[in-house]
């Protein structure tokens, strides 16, 4: 059967491998990818302004890379990596695309909802397949290439073996662009969550004179049982006991703000809180947590609802990487 452009053959070999945009994150994949012996790299870069275009080209110089500022230098490619901010991963990829060979596999880094990361995919639909989204689950300033990652798309187990060699290490979670994509910004709830929780929560410890004390209390919750049995704990119990709850993160709000912090989290946590409680879970329940977690969650996701995603608007500003 001859080949066609909808059916790549995947090149041999070591790979030739672009990457695009040559700020932290992709100057530390090259630098990895380097050390493991990666020696056909071609980095590009569409530095916004002069200081961003210096710092790319002192980072490419440390590497020895010649660093491009045209996109066609990237058409022998075997394996993009995009690597630019999120608010320019959509004009990257049309930046790029009519350069991309029709066997290369075009791969997105960044940071973004399975919706846009989908949508980013659609910039390269002209050959189906080449475009695999790619979530960091860690940090590449200090792991370089061997960070965790993972990958969803047709040719995202290719793309797994291709780099295998140099130690980076990709977990396949799916065939369809958009669920690693998933996984990384759900999670992205629960660590920048936990983070901002943080900060306001010590903050405020501060300036009543206890921050040892919470900060103490609060670790012995983790030390006191495996991470997923308190995890578990939580959900488990918030069936019945989010009511409670609801009415002691109401107080905590109120603390916080009487040492002169805007209690954000505080009743956010608070409000959410009520709304479970007025879910009925208790009464429908009769006072007994589920079994387990899976039954705990199953139970939320049908008694909250759906929302039309065109109401789910945050208005919340997206700041440069």
């Amino acid at each position: 059967m001859a080949n066609t452009p909808s059916t790549p053959i995947p090149r041999i070999g070591i790979p030739g491998i672009g990457i695009i945009g040559f700020g932290e994150v992709g100057s530390s994949f090259a630098r990895g990818l380097i050390a493991a012996g990666a020696d056909d790299i071609v980095a590009y870069d569409a530095p916004p302004g002069p200081t961003e275009r210096r710092l790319a080209l002192r980072r490419a110089d440390e590497l020895g890379l010649a660093l491009a500022f045209d996109p066609a230098a990237l058409a022998d490619r075997d394996i993009l990596i995009s690597s630019v901010t999120q608010d320019a991963a959509d004009n990257a990829a049309a930046t790029v695309a009519p350069h991309v060979a029709a066997d290369a596999i075009y791969a997105d880094v960044n940071s973004l909802s399975p919706e846009v990361k989908a949508a980013v995919g659609g910039r390269l639909d002209a050959v189906p397949g080449r475009f695999v989204d790619v979530a960091i689950m860690g940090a590449p300033a200090s792991d370089l290439h061997r960070v965790p990652l993972l990958a969803a798309g047709r040719r995202a187990e290719e793309l797994a073996a291709r780099l295998a060699p140099f130690g980076t290490g990709i977990r396949v979670v799916g065939s369809e662009p958009g669920r690693a994509a998933a996984v990384k910004i759900l999670r992205s709830i629960l660590t920048k969550g936990l983070e901002t929780l943080l900060v306001e929560a010590l903050t405020a410890a501060r300036r009543h004179g206890v921050e040892a004390e919470v900060l103490g209390g609060f670790l012995e919750l983790f030390e006191r049982r495996p991470a997923l049995d308190f995890v578990e704990f939580l959900v488990r119990s918030d069936t019945v006991h989010s009511g409670r709850r609801a009415l002691e993160a109401a107080q905590s709000a109120d603390t916080v703000a009487a040492v002169g912090l805007e209690p954000a989290m505080s009743r956010a946590v608070a409000a959410r809180l009520s709304q479970l409680a007025g879910l009925g879970l208790k009464e429908r329940l009769g006072g007994v947590p589920p079994a387990t977690l899976s039954d705990a969650v199953t139970l939320f996701d049908e008694a909250l609802g759906r929302r039309h995603p065109t109401e789910q608007r945050h208005g919340i500003e997206h700041p440069q990487n």
